[in-house]
């Protein structure tokens, strides 16, 4: 609904737990939004803290990152190819089609929300960004430079690689810190409240992010 009333949002999810979704469905939805919104949605996804939650979906708590590692190399295939099929421990298919094909080729940027040690080579190893909450990521400086590194050992254009945070300060000084640092993208949060309480927030946003703009 946001993407059909406007022609340059950005659209995402923050985050979408894929070890608690059928890859193959969960593919379809994706390539849907991305084609739906003509090439403008931002796949972020995380592991998960719930146990119980996961287990009830079918997912091992300890087994959760390699669930995640394999739908999303599973929904890959999907999303590339005419005919795709998948082998593996988790997820396991023969030839299928599935169409629409997302519009940003050859998906939509895969964003990974998470902050521990092993967040960054999961970012190198299959996605597309690093999304680390605000008030977990550290010191995000030297995240980023040990992306960079760890890309550049994978031999990935560390560029290729974009840096979001999340539910982050909206103060200026703040947000120059973020830029500086090398994050491509700050995005702010909003509480679940009438429009009266919301509408003044989003005013306060958008005149920051005109502090930025070009």
């Amino acid at each position: 609904m946001a993407t059909a009333v406007t022609t340059r949002l950005k659209v995402g999810t923050g985050i979408c737990l894929v070890v608690e979704r059928d890859a193959i469905t969960l593919a379809k939805e994706v390539a849907s939004l991305d084609f739906l919104s003509e090439g403008r949605f931002l796949f972020g996804i995380g592991g998960g803290w719930n146990a119980e939650e996961m287990e009830n979906h079918g997912t091992d708590f300890k087994k959760r990152w390699r669930v995640l590692r394999e739908k999303i190399l599973a929904m890959k295939e999907i999303w590339t190819k005419d005919e795709a099929e998948f082998h593996g421990e988790f997820v396991n298919f023969d030839p299928i089609w599935s169409y629409p094909k997302p519009v940003q080729k050859p998906h939509p940027p895969i964003l990974l929300g998470n902050n521990t040690p092993k967040a960054l080579e999961r970012v190198v190893e299959f996605c597309d960004g690093w999304f680390p909450l605000a008030g977990r990521a550290g010191d995000l400086a030297a995240g980023i430079a040990d992306l960079r590194r760890l890309a550049e050992k994978a031999r990935r254009d560390p560029k290729s690689l974009s840096v979001s945070v999340y539910a982050a300060s909206a103060e200026e000084s703040v947000v120059r810190q973020y830029e500086k640092a090398g994050v491509e993208r700050t995005i702010f949060s909003l509480p679940s409240a009438d429009r009266d309480t919301v509408l003044p927030i989003l005013d306060r946003y958008a005149k920051l992010a005109r502090a930025f703009k070009g």
